[in-house]
């Protein structure tokens, strides 16, 4: 099952590293959901496939989001925005504390048996 883990986490890096670098495409969702959701799944992926504690999830995800934006900042196509970070970061904070919450659930109902 880690195994997949990985697999999926690496595939998933790539497929957010490739659409971050081309040209933006025009969509009917708002940019920054796209942000929230894209790094709610980062950071319970990370979390997961290789059992970091939640301080080494946060960062492995927050240095993601900064060099997304620092590469932004350089393509004539592409513009980074704090707003755009800011959506990251709520969105790793937001993943990581529904995985703590779904984690410790599971484990109270476990022990209740």
């Amino acid at each position: 099952m880690k195994a997949f883990l990985k697999l999926a986490f690496w595939i998933y890096t790539a497929v957010v590293l490739f659409f971050s670098f081309i040209p933006s495409p025009e969509i009917g969702v708002s940019d920054k959901l796209i942000h929230f959701i894209e790094f709610f799944i980062f950071a319970v992926l990370v979390k997961e496939a290789y059992s970091t504690s939640y301080w080494g999830a946060f960062f492995y995800s927050l240095f993601l989001a900064v060099f997304i934006e620092a590469v932004q900042f350089f393509l004539p196509y592409r513009t980074a925005d704090y707003g755009d970070f800011l959506a990251d970061l709520l969105g790793i904070t937001s993943g990581l504390f529904m995985y703590f919450v779904i984690k410790l659930t599971y484990m109270e109902l476990k022990s209740d048996r």
